[in-house]
Formats: C-alpha cells, structure tokens, sequence
C-alpha cells in the first residue's frame, strides 16, 4: 500500500512526555482521531485525540463521554480507553466497564441473559455485581485467554490443542442447548443481528476509512479496491439465503476465552455485543483473528492449522453455509483491514487485510473446502 493514515507512532503531552500510540479510531473529519496511548512509566493506558495536526493526551480519569471514569479510575488499573465511548478499569479481582451514561444497562442486560443461557459445564461467564447508568461492575475469571496460550512456546502442544478441541465442543454443544424448550426463551430474548446489521457497522468504518484516505493521489487505488470489496461483501451477505439467527457473542476471537486447569470450564468474557446471528458470523470472525494472529507471528502455522481446524469443525457441526462464513469472513477481513490501518504498528498488516479482502478472502478454498468435505 503506498498510503497509510498519518497517525503517529508517538505524541507527546503538555509536559513534552512521549506516549506511545497502541489504537486509533478515526473520527469524521479527515486527519482527526481518537487514540489510546501507554507511557513506560506509568501504568495502564489512556485517552487522547488528535485534531488538526495538534495531540493532546486526556488527564488520567478525565473524560467529558464518561463522567463515572473519574471517581473509577483511582481504585485500579485502566487497561482499555477510548474516549467519549468506553473504558475499562481493572481494579483486584473486579472490573468496571464505563460507557456514555444510559448505555450501562443494555450491556448488563446482555451479560446476564448469556450467563443464564450458558451451561456452566461447558463456558463460566463474569456475575454483574452491579450497574449504574455509566458503569457495569463484572466478577474476574481466573485462567489464561487462548490468545496467550498460543503465543508462548512454553505451552505443550497437548494442553494447546486441548483447549481449542473443548472450545470447539463445547461451542456445538451450547448451541444445541439453547433450542431447548427451557432455554429457548432466553436466546430468543437477545437482541436480533442479521447480517444487514453486520454490514451497516462494516459500511460505516469503511466510509471513514475513505474518508481519511480522500484526495489523496497515493491512496485511490486502495479506495477504489476497498469500494470494490465492500461492494461484494454486501452481495454476499445480502443477495444469498441467511442460514437460521442463533445466539452469538458478536465479538468472538480468542482473547475472549479463558483456560483453566485441563477439563474445567472455559472463561468466556464480553458480551456488550451478544445477540441472535447467524452462526457464520461469530464462526469467521474466530477464523479470521486466527489468520490475523498468525501474520502478527503471535501463533505457529503449526498452531494456527490446529485452531482453524477446531473452527472448522464447529461450523460444520452446526451446518454452516460455506458461502455465508465466506461471506463473513470477508467482512471480517474488510472490517480488521480498516481498523488496522489506523494502528502504527500494524499499517503493513492492514495492506495485506485490505489486499486479500479486495481479492480473496483467504478462506474460501480452505474453509469452504474443508465444510464441503473436498
């Protein structure tokens, strides 16, 4: 790719600090972002945002989206911040979710309804210990997220592998559950997400992608490419039949699932996005962080085959259409290539997701091989 959005690597603070740039999210006007930015010494992250040409980090706590973020952040460690929109405070074995006030309840409500639908055999869920207007207070798990097992070498193969078969067990076996008389309700109760939903959130981050990407010489191939992309990306969702809506995470990849010793439950965290989707959507968008993780050199190729397989066989479990996990997997691809591409660490990471989703979406001849048995 010949352009990538300017975000900087690096900014710096009122007192000249450098604070390194993790995550940036671009905003509507051209060249303007919200960032979350870490400092060596000093814990956690925080918010900043960047407007015509000139940074400048939030003070700690300090947000006029999250009003409740300031009495919060004191009591722990804020390991997520994006300002105006969301954060999150690690405080001992508890954590506060912090959103624009009013949205709190939707999500505590999501978070319940799944820990009611989930069989504790299979997936633990984090409690709501409590939720005010701006804040949802969830329980800890214990346990390591799939996505650290797969990066350290001192993990056995055994216990690697282990994990991903139980999650991919466990995964068919919920969903079936949840076409119980008993539970039926409850995953009924969940908020629909059709795959037009899917595409009117993809549509909106590629629209501010090309909006950052506009009148600019160097960048109108890739435009014309990701219009290309986003193009078919909506005759595939919106032009072939949906497989049946059942629960769905909205947000699965693999830092969202928790190991414990061998055998026991499965963490499963993160529910703001939880509805009813079809089962390809939250199936490709696991597959697809596979895919990413593997190009960050965070997972073996040895590793990445053995996880995709799993999820894999889960799709085909649960009779995945292969052209509607192609179609979100391509989504997803789009989707990942965009917000990437704002993160100064990833920007040749984001050329290649936007370059396969423009062209391939990588996992029509493997996956879809695989689910049709070739």
């Amino acid at each position: 790719m010949s352009w990538h959005p300017p975000v900087p690597a690096v900014i710096r603070d009122s007192k000249d600090r450098p604070w390194q740039v993790i995550r940036a999210w671009p905003q509507a006007t051209a060249g303007d972002y919200v960032m979350e930015v870490s400092t060596p010494d000093r814990p956690g992250v925080r918010a900043a945002r960047m407007q015509a040409g000139k940074s400048h980090v939030l003070p700690a706590g300090r947000d006029g989206g999250l009003p409740d973020l300031l009495e919060l952040a004191p009591l722990g460690e804020v390991i997520v911040h994006r300002a105006w929109k969301r954060a999150v405070v690690r405080s001992g074995d508890r954590y506060f979710k912090v959103f624009r006030r009013n949205y709190a309840a939707e999500a505590a409500d999501r978070h319940t309804r799944m820990s009611l639908l989930l069989d504790g055999e299979d997936f633990l869920t984090p409690d709501v210990l409590s939720c005010t207007p701006g804040c949802v207070t969830l329980s800890g798990l214990a346990g390591r997220s799939l996505f650290e097992l797969g990066q350290d070498p001192g993990v056995d193969a055994a216990v690697f592998e282990g994990a991903w078969l139980q999650w991919s067990q466990g995964w068919v076996r919920q969903q079936g559950l949840a076409r119980s008389r008993a539970l039926r309700p409850a995953a009924e109760a969940l908020p629909p997400r059709p795959a037009a939903v899917e595409l009117e959130n993809l549509q909106r981050l590629t629209g501010l992608w090309l909006v950052h990407a506009g009148n600019i010489p160097e960048a109108e191939p890739h435009r014309r490419a990701v219009l290309a992309a986003a193009a078919d990306v909506s005759d595939r969702l919106l032009r072939s039949e949906p497989d049946p809506l059942v629960w769905s995470h909205g947000d699965l990849h693999d830092k969202q699932i928790l190991v414990q010793a061998p055998g026991a439950p499965l963490g499963l965290l993160d529910f703001d996005e939880a509805g009813r989707a079809e089962a390809a959507a939250d199936l490709a968008n696991l597959a697809v962080h596979l895919q990413l993780r593997l190009r960050q050199q965070r997972l073996t190729a040895e590793r990445y085959q053995y996880a995709r397989r799993q999820v894999i066989a889960a799709a085909e479990e649960l009779r995945v259409t292969p052209a509607r996990f192609d179609a979100y997997a391509k989504a997803t691809r789009l989707r990942l290539g965009c917000l990437y591409a704002f993160r100064p660490r990833w920007t040749a990471l984001a050329e290649d997701l936007l370059t396969g989703a423009a062209n391939e979406d990588g996992l029509r001849s493997t996956a879809g091989a695989s689910m049709t048995g070739a």
